[in-house]
């Protein structure tokens, strides 16, 4: 779903790139979240960022407006800026990176959908799937592997647009909207920052949606090729409220972030966590002290424990039971992920962030 349909969230301004680093309190629990500071840098680059993927292997991969890449091989100490031949005019809302050579970019536009691959480090970029169907507008991608992936797109004909490939995206299929997910009226999924479609371990994959009635997260075991889907009690019920964002600690813990982001400021039901896979989705937060948020992600906080960390643009949000939220650092990012410890954010105007958390 296109946000710019409404609102003017993917503006460009000219100016500076900021890089932040984020460095957390060494203290535990949730009430020092208030302890994060950011250290900025800069790059010359005016694009603002949507896309985010971080590979197994560390690389980072961002994808922005006016057909602009991000990369960095060194967890963010270093970037490099490019554009991608031919696509300046495009956002590049999803990403789907696969190592320091081979990533995936993915274009959220109206009527267009184009997914683009490099195997070169970016130095290359070759034009994979492209899509100019009326009401075609793809919100997000991932991959299992470097041949295997799916991206994910609003509903035409009633139904989620569905892609995959097992061949390095050389052929996509487009699966028969009778056999994809159902969608309700007003019902779409939230390209804001390349979470409402991810892919898990084992074929697993989840399209987090709103727009409609209710938020509701789908889940496949099989690649994308069949669906189920679950109610969650995020907030919804118009055009710009639902769930904007999922992630998945490992096969079984989840957590759901959303709200309404014509109204960012507002708190309110934005959080929802699953112990099972995505079926059973149950209310966090219940004190109501996260506003809109736009991405979430799982990052390592100690052996065995998962931290909960949320994005959006009214700051940094975070805890580390998943019921307890507490507030951070007021700087607004549109995006979120996470590797080990590693975390990376991105936004409006070139903002980038790095963190690590503290063992």
């Amino acid at each position: 779903m296109s946000m710019t349909r409404v609102a003017s969230g993917a503006s460009i301004q000219l100016g500076l790139t900021t890089v932040l680093v984020l460095t957390w309190s060494q203290a535990s629990g949730p009430a020092r979240v208030s302890d994060i500071v950011w250290q900025r840098a800069a790059l010359q680059t005016s694009s603002s960022f949507r896309g985010l993927s971080v590979a197994r292997d560390g690389t980072i991969w961002v994808g922005g407006t006016e057909g602009t890449i991000l990369y960095s091989a060194d967890t963010g100490s270093t970037w490099s800026v490019d554009t991608v031949a031919g696509a300046h005019s495009f956002d590049f809302r999803g990403v789907a990176a696969i190592d320091a050579s081979v990533a995936y970019a993915l274009v959220s536009s109206a009527d267009t959908g184009r997914i683009y691959r490099t195997s070169d480090r970016g130095r290359t970029w070759q034009l994979l799937y492209r899509n100019e169907q009326h009401g075609v507008f793809l919100d997000g991608m991932g991959c299992w592997t470097d041949r295997r992936c799916l991206a994910a797109g609003d509903p035409i004909a009633g139904h989620f647009l569905v892609l995959t490939t097992d061949d390095g995206g050389a052929h996509w299929t487009e699966h028969d909207t009778l056999a994809a997910p159902p969608a309700r009226q007003g019902e779409a999924a939230f390209a804001a920052s390349n979470t409402s479609v991810i892919v898990g371990s084992g074929g697993r994959a989840w399209l987090a949606t709103g727009g409609g009635p209710t938020g509701r997260v789908w889940r496949s075991s099989d690649y994308g090729m069949t669906w189920r889907v679950a109610e969650t009690p995020i907030a919804a019920g118009n055009g710009s409220t639902g769930i904007f964002s999922v992630a998945f600690c490992d096969d079984q813990r989840g957590v759901a972030v959303g709200g309404n982001y014509r109204t960012p400021d507002s708190t309110g039901a934005h959080v929802a966590l699953s112990a099972d896979g995505g079926g059973v989705w149950t209310a966090s937060d219940s004190a109501h002290a996260t506003p809109y948020l736009s991405g979430v992600a799982c990052a390592a906080s100690g052996p065995g424990q998962a931290a909960y960390v949320a994005v959006g643009p009214s700051g940094t949000f975070a805890a580390l039971d998943g019921t307890h939220w507490s507030r951070g650092a007021r700087d607004g990012f549109n995006g979120l992920a996470a590797l080990g410890r590693r975390l990376v954010a991105v936004g409006e105007k070139g903002a980038i962030a790095t963190a690590r958390l503290p063992p």
